[in-house]
């Protein structure tokens, strides 16, 4: 029996050397790394439905940013140099590059055609000292790019894809664009002349969709909405909410979902287009919310309790009334938009490397990017 006993001791050592120095949750639970904590959840609502996640792995490094229509490739930015675009195969799981340059683009999104890719590049301005932010197009084959915006504008990184291949996005002089793919724009005056922050468009309406920063009142971010009038360049915006940090549209069901900021708390909102109020569909400390493809789900972050950190959240979802919230992930460090597959229950979203496996490039933190499949029964 002794023999027995120390045998033990000697086993359990190491483990309990390692659970003293790294914490008993890093051993129990894979740190960063999108798992479900049922006993972690905190929703006020209960729900007879439970969310599962059938599979997870890392595909790729970089920051994913947008997924086809097809749901057939994912645009992931290297935000390391030298900078790229890659488009990854979600059937094959091949990555091949799409654009390498040393200008860092961003906010990369495929055109509602699939047909191109409009995307964000960054040019140090040696003379003034500053950054000349340019939206540029590219066709998938590669044959043929175009600079959308003037050379005397600087774009918003925030844009939204207009129909037919159109783009709209706003620049630092506060104006509008609507544009197609070979520079053909209409440029709209904001009278507000708040500083634009995302822009998006509505066809139905048709109409934008925008977050602008009021100059006269530190740190307001307000919603607002406007109609693209036939008849005049003018816009009049119509104010949706004050104070909100995000959003995100449905175009099947013309409504926007958004987080509002509320001092110390956050709620989820809906406004539907040509009504007058939105509903509040949750209130707590949220980070962003989307519509799934279909419009029948919201994907949401959320802080972790008590965390500090902004980029720890965890991933839930709900119905589109919010209705049946449910957790998918525990809090991860979130580096990136989440893209929802079109046709499948697959998310897809970059995550910061653990802490002790940090790898960095001229400063810039490496994130890998995760396919996690989910079911909600």
């Amino acid at each position: 029996m002794k023999r027995f006993r120390k045998i033990l001791f000697f086993t359990l050592l190491p483990l309990i050397c390692l659970i003293s120095f790294c914490g008993c949750e890093n051993i129990l639970f894979p740190y960063n790394v999108p798992v479900v904590l049922q006993e972690d959840q905190n929703s006020q609502t209960d729900s007879p439905q439970e969310a599962t996640i059938v599979s997870y792995q890392v595909i790729s490094t970089g920051l994913v940013q947008d997924i086809s229509y097809s749901g057939s490739n994912l645009l992931i930015l290297n935000n390391t140099a030298p900078y790229a675009i890659n488009i990854f195969d979600t059937a094959n799981h091949q990555q091949s590059t799409f654009l390498s340059s040393d200008k860092q683009q961003s906010s990369a999104v495929y055109d509602s055609y699939d047909t191109g890719i409009y995307y964000i590049e960054e040019t140090a301005n040696q003379d003034s000292n500053t950054t000349d932010i340019q939206l540029v197009w590219s066709d998938v084959s590669k044959n043929t790019t175009r600079i959308i915006s003037d050379a005397e504008e600087n774009v918003v990184p925030n844009f939204g894809i207009a129909d037919q291949g159109n783009v709209a996005y706003g620049n630092n002089n506060n104006e509008l664009i609507l544009s197609d793919n070979n520079g053909n724009r209409t440029v709209y005056k904001n009278p507000n002349n708040d500083t634009l922050l995302q822009v998006a468009y509505i066809g139905d309406e048709p109409c934008f969709v925008f977050i602008a920063a009021n100059p006269a009142v530190e740190d307001e971010t307000n919603l607002y909405y406007a109609r693209i009038p036939d008849d005049s360049n003018e816009l009049s915006p119509t104010l949706i909410s004050e104070n909100v940090a995000s959003f995100n549209i449905d175009k099947l069901n013309n409504q926007v979902a958004f987080v509002k900021n509320s001092g110390d708390t956050q709620s989820i909102c809906v406004w539907q287009l040509n009504h007058s109020k939105p509903s509040v569909l949750a209130s707590g400390s949220f980070g962003s919310v989307q519509f799934t493809p279909s419009g029948e789900n919201i994907i949401y972050t959320q802080l972790a309790t008590g965390n500090t950190d902004l980029k720890s959240q965890s991933i839930w979802i709900m119905d589109s009334n919010g209705n049946n919230p449910l957790q998918l992930t525990a809090p991860i460090k979130l580096s990136s938009t989440i893209v929802c597959h079109p046709f499948q229950s697959i998310l897809f979203f970059s995550i910061e490397r653990n802490t002790d496996n940090t790898e960095s490039f001229n400063s810039r933190v490496i994130s890998e990017v995760y396919q996690l499949v989910y079911q909600v029964q």
